[in-house]
């Protein structure tokens, strides 16, 4: 996935701020005292399958949506429009903003996501070498934008293997079509083969600071996206019927 940077300045204080180098520390990210770098979702630390080798239609894909995410995806949820792109046809949409581990510079990123037990869960599609994926191992303070809400979070690498059995099934079929880009198509496979597909993905768990997080009618699940979709379609439809009479109202001058 690719990242966009921002300016600290750009992010609203959220948690409060540790000790440390004012370069190395943001007032919205900053790591509580005394938390460690990662907190895993079980005691064991069972080892993810193996990622399959890239290919060159998956090298297409990801430039493709570097490209997507940098011009298009995340200024628009910078702008709020997150809750315009939901659908359960092609998933929904956060904003994940984590500091660079090296630069110390805060990132943006848009991720297909599950409100759930009260968490956000997210996966890293494109394996553990993802960058936002090694940048919130090493600081796990991190801010999720959502439908009508930015949340302080910090992020878990779950890997106890009964919380992935229970919700990774559940955060692929969140995903829509996206999700069949795993080599499984979500709405017919069973958790066990969804599982199986996704062995090699990190799954990773956004807990707020504040407390359980609930989903809202723009996430996953909810029915705003239903309103949503018919004033888009109502708008298409009215700007293609004022578009074609202007240009028949042209023609009908010569």
């Amino acid at each position: 996935m690719n990242t966009t940077s921002i300016r600290t300045g750009a992010v609203r204080p959220a948690v409060d701020p540790s000790p440390g180098p004012a370069a190395d520390q943001s007032p919205a990210l900053a790591q509580p005292a005394g938390r460690p770098s990662i907190e895993s979702g079980g005691t064991a630390e069972p080892t993810l399958a193996p990622p399959p080798p890239p290919t060159e239609a998956s090298r297409r894909a990801h430039a493709i949506f570097l490209k997507l995410n940098r011009w298009s995806t995340v200024p628009l949820l910078r702008a709020g429009m997150g809750p315009w792109l939901g659908t359960p046809i092609g998933g929904y949409l956060l904003l994940l903003r984590v500091r660079g581990r090296r630069t110390g510079i805060l990132r943006e990123v848009p991720l297909s996501y599950l409100v759930a037990e009260g968490a956000v869960w997210v996966c890293a599609g494109l394996g553990p070498g993802v960058h936002w994926y090694r940048n919130l191992l090493a600081d796990p303070a991190v801010e999720v934008v959502l439908p009508g809400r930015t949340v302080a979070c910090v992020a878990e690498d779950v890997r106890d293997p009964e919380v992935r059995r229970r919700m990774m099934p559940a955060l692929v079929r969140a995903l829509g079509l996206p999700g069949a880009l795993g080599g499984v198509d979500p709405r017919q496979a069973t958790d066990g083969e969804i599982l199986q597909a996704y062995g090699w993905v990190p799954l990773v768990r956004l807990r707020s600071f504040e407390g359980p997080i609930v989903a809202g009618p723009d996430d996953p699940g909810g029915s705003a996206w239903i309103w949503r979709q018919m004033v888009i379609l109502g708008l298409i439809v009215a700007i293609g019927g004022s578009t074609i009479g202007t240009i028949r109202g042209l023609l009908a001058r010569r």
